[in-house]
């Protein structure tokens, strides 16, 4: 466990330094809501849904977004290329823990950047009954938060796993980008698709991820979602295990 701690504490650091990338994830998780709502503020308003009733929910998921998504699928794809995954084969560092470490060193240091902007948004929207400022639904949103980031990373692991198999990963990596903010509700909220569309959702990990936390934070969430949150968030760690375990075999019988 020590040796975690040294490695989250230098990368924390790291990435501390880094706050031009930083500044960069942030501005990027604003584009997509930015042109949506300027789109939609010319269209004709559809089913009550106007680009004004958007403004806080886009403005939750940039905000949200680079706490939750993970890139450790693009990483683990240069790591095997560059041989760089032989390291976890000899030393006493799990590849799984190592990654998980970084990646999450990382968020705290995005979450230190995002908190102050995201809680002035919460106090503007909270007079109009936008969003709920009560402790209860705040605790909730933190627990959803780090479920869902372990979530998305679990399932960002799993997808970089398969580039032990497939030489070109970019496009799997592609796929998986657009399923992810798509179904996540990044793109859209979830008040966009049809309702047989949205409740088969609820039975996907995908509902479990940008929009859950949003939604809670909007005051629309139960504490009752936590318990599929949990149990698809560990369905994906055994996955990822044994799918592991898989491609190392597979790693070692190729000499890479």
């Amino acid at each position: 466990m020590k040796k975690y701690l040294v490695l989250f504490s230098q990368q924390f650091s790291e990435f501390s330094a880094y706050r031009a990338h930083l500044l960069i994830t942030l501005v990027e998780g604003f584009i997509t809501p930015l042109f949506l709502i300027v789109a939609l503020s010319f269209a004709r308003p559809t089913s009550g849904i106007t680009a004004a009733s958007l403004v806080p929910y886009f403005l939750l998921i940039a905000f949200i977004y680079p706490l939750i998504r993970s890139r450790v699928d693009e990483q683990i794809d240069e790591m095997t290329l560059s041989g760089e995954v032989n390291n976890f084969l000899v030393r006493p560092l799990s590849f799984y823990k190592f990654m998980l470490t970084r990646e999450f060193s990382w968020k705290l240091v995005t979450l230190a950047v995002v908190f102050p902007f995201l809680l002035l948004a919460l106090m503007y929207f909270s007079p109009s009954g936008e969003i709920s400022l009560s402790l209860v639904s705040v605790a909730y949103a933190v627990i959803a938060s780090f479920t869902a980031f372990f979530l998305a990373f679990n399932f960002s692991y799993l997808i970089g796993l398969t580039a032990f198999w497939v030489d070109e990963f970019w496009a799997l990596h592609n796929i998986k980008h657009v399923v992810f903010n798509l179904l996540s509700g990044v793109i859209l909220p979830y008040s966009f698709f049809p309702d047989w569309f949205q409740n088969t959702l609820k039975y996907s990990p995908f509902y479990y991820m940008t929009n859950w936390p949003v939604r809670i934070l909007q005051g629309q969430g139960s504490v009752q979602q936590l318990i599929p949150a949990l149990i698809w968030t560990a369905f994906l760690g055994v996955l990822v295990q044994l799918v592991q375990n898989a491609a190392i075999n597979k790693y070692s019988f190729t000499g890479g």
